[in-house]
């Protein structure tokens, strides 16, 4: 039998990898049978560039040994894992860290997506992680900075009007002063509410850290998502967030609440594609869904397309040319990439994508306001 990624039969076999490794089902050995090294290769790079390296490795573990990859590739595949496994170990302590510092000053830290969305999973350090994003309101977060700073951390990554990034030890730490924002200003102030209706009293504790309850990130989790999407693109990994959140979180989430916020922020559309691909593509109970997903097949599809031609967080797109160097033309590259990706994806969410680039505007604006108030903030601007 002849496998390739045109022929489909390898996104096949990579799908039943991730529903194995999500659920803990036994993989379709039979979709494996004649894989050669360079087709596991494939699947390999595939999980690579969608970040569910220790997933589907979880996937390959359920196959028969005469059906696993060549032993180098496996023993790869193993070691990844493990480092994956070590990381999220990591993580959760400087959660720990973190909210002892932050409370101890009288704060209200709630960590969002990353280490709560792993405690979903079948196996929670097997999601693969990548730093760690506290939301402390606009308040809070110039205490929680100057916190970061005494406790030896240093500035890091590119400055935004949504958070301060730091780096501690190792980790990568983004410190929201707003916890997310929709590009259509009525939008945006419905999601405010929302956040409103539960920050800080109703957080919960289910971690090192509190979260923000189940049914606000079942909202949150798709419009993050969302905006990545439109801006440049994601990986599966968001996807799998989504999935597992609302499966084991499925009795904390009113069904016909979270139709009517998605409504409510111009999302609902959206949604429903992404519902198609966790469904038909990931194997989530459609009863785990507030809607049917039967007639979103073409949305869902070109979602998947999109979705496997960008790979995280669009890293991997070989129809873009990379970003160039220096700050502006870093900015006016991404927006020229932005308004591409809104006349493709208008369908999916039309006011979200007709009001994007003057999102990216302000955005940048804000950021330069921000980045020259944190720096006086903190006692860094140059003289």
């Amino acid at each position: 039998m002849k496998h390739s990624l045109r022929s489909g039969i390898m996104k096949e076999t990579f799908f039943a990898l991730i529903r194995a490794g999500l659920w803990g089902t036994p993989t379709e050995a039979a979709l494996f049978d004649g894989l050669t090294a360079d087709h596991w290769q494939t699947l390999y790079r595939l999980a690579q560039t969608q970040t569910l390296l220790a997933v589907t490795f979880d996937g390959v573990s359920t196959l028969p040994a005469p059906l696993q990859p060549p032993r180098p590739l496996l023993l790869q595949w193993a070691a990844q894992t493990l480092q994956i496994e070590q990381a999220n170990e990591r993580l959760d302590r400087m959660v720990e860290r973190l909210h002892t510092l932050y409370t101890g000053a009288g704060l209200h830290p709630v960590l969002l997506k990353g280490q709560g969305m792993a405690a979903c999973y079948r196996l929670p350090r097997h999601r693969q992680c990548g730093d760690i994003d506290v939301y402390l309101g606009k308040d809070g977060q110039p205490q929680a900075n100057r916190l970061l700073l005494q406790a030896g951390a240093h500035s890091s990554g590119e400055d935004s009007d949504k958070h301060a990034s730091y780096e501690l030890d190792g980790v990568h730490i983004e410190n929201h002063r707003i916890l997310g924002r929709m590009n259509h200003p009525l939008a945006h102030r419905r999601f405010v509410r929302l956040v409103r209706e539960w920050y800080p009293q109703g957080a919960e504790m289910r971690i090192g850290m509190p979260t923000p309850p189940p049914a606000f990130n079942a909202v949150y989790i798709l419009q993050h998502a969302f905006g990545h999407f439109l801006s440049s693109g994601i990986g599966l990994r968001q996807l799998c967030d989504w999935c597992c959140l609302l499966r084991t979180h499925r009795d904390d989430i009113d069904p016909a609440r979270l139709c009517k916020d998605l409504k409510a922020l111009g999302l609902l559309r959206a949604a429903r594609a992404f519902g198609y691909v966790a469904v038909h593509y990931l194997g989530l109970p459609p009863e785990c869904l507030p809607f049917d997903t039967a007639d979103c097949r073409r949305l869902g599809d070109e979602l998947m397309q999109e979705i496997l031609a960008t790979g995280n967080f669009g890293q991997y797109d070989r129809r873009v040319t990379p970003r160039p160097k220096g700050y502006w033309r870093g900015k006016w590259h991404t927006f020229c990439r932005a308004l591409q990706r809104d006349r493709r994806l208008f369908a999916y969410a039309p006011w979200e994508a007709l009001f994007h680039p003057l999102t990216l505007i302000k955005g940048s604006a804000a950021a330069q306001i921000m980045r020259y108030k944190r720096q006086v903030d903190e006692g860094t601007r140059p003289s």
